[in-house]
């Protein structure tokens, strides 16, 4: 998602060399034009189609259960072992690119298509999606029926508007196939389309009313509206049918905490705990925890349990886990008006994670919010640089709008901030609310109170939304 030269020759490359490759294992009759499974086993091949169908729709947990069960009954299936080195959950990078790396190796014996899917997988990361997205399109030129290449490659595509197009025609070609309809949602949501959103949710609802990630999907999107009560029936209903799907334990989690109840949240997150078998899995939800606490205004047991997660994640080398345990201590102390601790999580969080995109935001916030103008004009410019490739990522936009409208209201920019707010969409509750802030402090008392409104209107459950409320409840 996140410009690129499309790789086309070193594609026809890949072709060239995976057509002239033997295939050494059986493999039943597929229709025409789709995806073959290149095994003697009916078995591993049944596994691997229903821990494909299970990652696409969004259960990795059960999508990892069943490529396992393909692999152990045909360790050489490759394309199960991409699979899985890609997507099952709790697996570190050299263990995911050991995974990937002998799932290309055994694919290389199996069929072209599997080939370069295998490949595809292997291209992760925003760097390498050009190359990523050419595979893609050169599996599904070499397989125009298969419903799972298109929708791979509709998803490659950078621009959203794009994207929602090749995704409406796949639900045409294939109506019975839900995927398509959740990323459909999302997109549409992000284009500001929310009426479409929910109708394209709901839809993938009523087409795969048996998977837990459809009610989930729509749970959230009916969150996102404000529509809290029905998010929570589609939350359980998701629960109902997988006890063990944790999006919908933390779906209800971040209801429950919409809705004041943070007693009730910590419980879901509780259980998402218990369920969760990877250990910084375990890490967030307890940040998460935290961050209902701050919701809470109960800012001790805040700092508690994120310097506990830091601590922990530390001595366990979770590097990224500790980073943003440090950045959320160094936003929430400079949201009280602490100016002295702030700069040590900030150099350590730098020290352990480097200066990440996500470094640069919680600087630039910090700093804002302690009014240390100079430095957080720098990290939001180092920041802002991600938005100048082309066809950035929506969702980076407008991480980039909040962070200029928070910085512009700190050093007392109202018009700027609201303006930087708006286009930030759902991410600009902060410099919202200390926009709201400096329109009191000129008098603008009913400007202010309507903006505190909005705020507290928000639907989203992040660190920032959380601070940005309990600052609008004061104005």
């Amino acid at each position: 998602m996140h410009a690129r030269s499309h790789c086309t020759a070193g594609a026809v490359v890949f072709l060239a060399l995976a057509s002239a490759l033997p295939l050494t294992a059986q493999y039943s009759a597929q229709p025409a034009g789709t995806l073959s499974v290149t095994t003697s086993s009916d078995e591993a091949r049944a596994a691997f189609l229903a821990g494909l169908d299970d990652l696409e729709n969004i259960f990795f947990e059960r999508g990892a259960q069943q490529l396992r069960r393909a692999l152990s009954t045909d360790p050489k299936l490759g394309i199960a072992r991409a699979a899985y080195g890609l997507f099952a959950p709790g697996l570190t990078a050299a263990q995911r690119d050991q995974e990937i790396n002998q799932g290309v190796a055994d694919a290389a014996n199996a069929s072209t298509g599997e080939l370069l899917l295998a490949l595809a997988w292997r291209a992760r990361g925003a760097d390498r999606a050009a190359e990523r997205s050419t595979l893609f399109k050169a599996a599904a030129a070499l397989l125009p029926e298969d419903r799972h290449l298109a929708y791979y490659v509709a998803n490659s595509e950078p621009s959203l508007q794009e994207r929602v197009r090749q995704l409406e025609a796949i639900t045409r070609r294939f109506p019975d196939y839900a995927p398509p309809l959740n990323q459909i949602a999302y997109a549409k949501n992000t284009l500001g389309d929310v009426a479409g959103a929910l109708t394209a949710a709901e839809q993938q609802v009523k087409v795969a009313p048996n998977n837990p990630n459809p009610h989930d999907s729509y749970a959230e999107l009916l969150q996102f509206a404000g529509r809290l009560d029905e998010a929570a029936t589609h939350y359980q209903q998701a629960m109902a049918l997988d006890g063990d799907y944790i999006a919908a334990h933390t779906g209800l989690a971040e209801v429950a905490l919409l809705q004041g109840d943070g007693a009730t949240a910590r419980t879901h997150y509780g259980h998402a705990m218990d369920k969760d078998q990877v250990p910084q899995n375990r890490l967030n939800y307890r940040q998460a925890i935290a961050v209902t606490h701050v919701n809470e205004g109960n800012l001790t047991a805040a700092m508690a349990g994120f310097t506990a997660v830091a601590e922990e994640a530390e001595q366990n080398r979770y590097p990224a886990i500790a980073a943003a345990a440090h950045r959320n201590l160094a936003v929430l102390e400079a949201a009280l008006g602490d100016k002295n601790t702030p700069h040590g999580h900030l150099a350590k969080s730098q020290e352990i994670g480097g200066d990440v995109p996500a470094q640069q935001v919680f600087a630039a916030v910090t700093h804002a919010l302690l009014g240390h103008m100079a430095p957080a004009k720098a990290a939001a410019a180092r920041f802002a640089e991600g938005g100048s490739a082309p066809n950035p990522a929506p969702a980076l936009m407008r991480n980039i709008h909040s962070v200029n409208g928070i910085v512009a209201a700190a050093g007392g920019g109202s018009a700027a901030a609201l303006d930087e707010s708006q286009k930030a969409g759902p991410a600009g509750a902060l410099a919202k609310a200390l926009a709201a802030e400096g329109l009191k402090k000129e008098g603008k008392r009913s400007e202010a109170q309507a903006l505190r409104d909005e705020v507290l209107a928000y639907s989203q459950v992040d660190l920032f939304t959380v601070i940005a409320k309990q600052r609008a409840k004061k104005i």
